[in-house]
């Protein structure tokens, strides 16, 4: 399911649909994906306990968790291919300038899990979410002229809303499943934590991939322009997330 998937999505913007690298891959994800199910499903103890997404507070905590990370693993490929290919700068300096947004991640987690001790799980999650929507806003609309310094600020606004909310969720998907379902809970969640990563990774190399091949453009600015394009993908998943995040929360 996962070769399937990824080879699928990796090959899409570089080749023809019906292929068997691209149309025949994503078909054996799907039947992977299918046998998967069935097979958890009649085993009394499956490797991933599937029935817990009978639960539309939990199923609504992972979409928002499989997308956000998602969002994350694209934005790492996309950031630092865009300082180097289109700004023209190197890979050091493409480091350095998303360095400080890792620090403001990891300044917020734990702001965020003071919030949910003494106001729920909500307020940070929604809040932090909204941060996440805001930063993907700008560099959608800002897509072909993005300049170091914008990059390096939009960018900690992102990454101060993800680590507001990211441990949040988690305990919360947690506690709607209840205490003895913790461990099969954590294990759906870190299990789709690294498929989504690569789902991510490959769908919007995907679409940059094709824009370079397919615009009679210069390689800066079909890069720029297939940029723009997967900021805009993520910013329609970032706000699905929100909307799951909003119905599937409690306080």
């Amino acid at each position: 399911m996962f070769c399937g998937f990824v080879t699928g999505f990796s090959n899409l913007g570089s080749q023809a649909f019906m292929t068997f690298s691209v149309g025949g891959a994503l078909l054996i994800g799907i039947l992977g994906m299918g046998l998967f199910a069935w097979r958890s499903l009649i085993l009394e103890e499956p490797i991933l306990q599937l029935r817990l997404f009978r639960n539309k507070n939990f199923s609504g905590h992972v979409l928002g968790f499989f997308l956000t990370q998602l969002i994350s693993l694209g934005f790492a490929f996309l950031l630092p291919n865009y300082i180097q290919l289109v700004n023209g700068n190197s890979a050091m300096t493409a480091g350095l300038i998303v360095l400080p947004a890792g620090f403001v991640g990891a300044i917020f987690a734990p702001l965020g899990g003071r919030i949910l001790d003494k106001l729920g799980a909500r307020k940070p999650i929604l809040i932090g979410t909204s941060l996440c929507l805001l930063a993907l806003i700008a560099f959608t609309i800002s897509g072909r002229h993005l300049t170091n310094i914008f990059i390096a600020l939009v960018y900690i606004l992102y990454m101060g809303g993800m680590g507001m909310c990211m441990g949040c969720v988690m305990t919360s998907a947690l506690t709607v499943v209840g205490k003895e379902k913790q461990s099969q809970g954590n294990a759906i969640l870190n299990t789709l934590q690294q498929f989504a990563g690569a789902i991510g990774t490959s769908l919007v190399a995907m679409i940059v991939a094709a824009n370079q091949s397919h615009l009679n453009v210069v390689r800066r600015v079909s890069t720029a322009i297939g940029t723009q394009e997967a900021f805009g993908m993520l910013t329609v998943f970032c706000i699905i997330i929100w909307i799951s995040y909003y119905r599937s929360v409690k306080k």
